[in-house]
């Protein structure tokens, strides 16, 4: 099926909003025994929590985020390796299971603001663009389909084409998209957004603004 891509917006950020809530503020200051918080609001609390971690080791401060975001999902010797990979690598981009790239993004984003810049620096693209068609029996577009329209304005050289160019294709299932695929919503008329690490999707690698492409007709 063939759609018009018109790319309507491409940012760069280096934090996706309201990823960390009152109660986790909350939490977190718990398990590292702060004391009472009293009425403290949610940028007070921010504040304690990150003056408390960052006297800390860094690698500790990690290892107790860590542990909170991802509960029992890792082992302590997990903990260990990815809280000491985390000073000299983004591991939100090479971490070898991609399903926890976006959470780790996050914590990544968290420890390098407590830190002043003791972490790498992650960053994330915002894609904000147009799939238009003129066949009247296009369905909404998902993930694979919103990554596989928009690679074909991606440079042909870059790690996102050369790992998935059998998915994107259409060649095999694409059910990596979801976690490539951060965040994604349809913003009606013919118009999505989608989040995804600037690892995969960086600005530099969009050759095309305004192009023609095509979808396979099934996975």
């Amino acid at each position: 099926m063939k759609y018009h891509i018109e790319l309507l917006d491409f940012s760069s950020i280096d934090e996706i909003k309201d990823k960390w809530s009152h109660d986790d503020y909350v939490n977190l200051l718990e398990l590292i025994e702060f004391g009472d918080t009293g009425d403290a609001d949610d940028q007070d609390l921010k504040e304690l929590l990150f003056l408390s971690l960052s006297e800390m080791e860094p690698q500790e401060a990690a290892e107790i985020v860590l542990r909170y975001k991802f509960k029992d999902e890792l082992n302590d010797g997990q903990y260990e390796q990815i809280s000491n990979d985390m000073l000299k690598e983004n591991v939100a981009e090479h971490y070898s299971d991609i399903s926890f790239h976006s959470r780790l993004f996050d914590v990544n984003v968290f420890l390098y603001k407590a830190f002043n810049g003791t972490f790498p620096h992650a960053k994330a693209s915002v894609i904000k663009f147009k799939a238009a068609t003129k066949n009247p029996q296009a369905a909404t577009l998902d993930e694979a389909d919103a990554l596989r329209l928009l690679s074909h304005g991606i440079q042909a050289r870059s790690i996102f084409q050369r790992l998935y160019s059998k998915q994107l294709s259409g060649e095999e299932d694409f059910d990596e998209a979801q976690h490539i695929a951060w965040y994604f919503e349809n913003l009606g008329d013919d118009t999505y957004q989608l989040i995804t690490s600037d690892y995969w999707i960086s600005k530099d690698e969009m050759i095309a603004g305004e192009f023609d492409a095509t979808l396979p007709e099934s996975d």
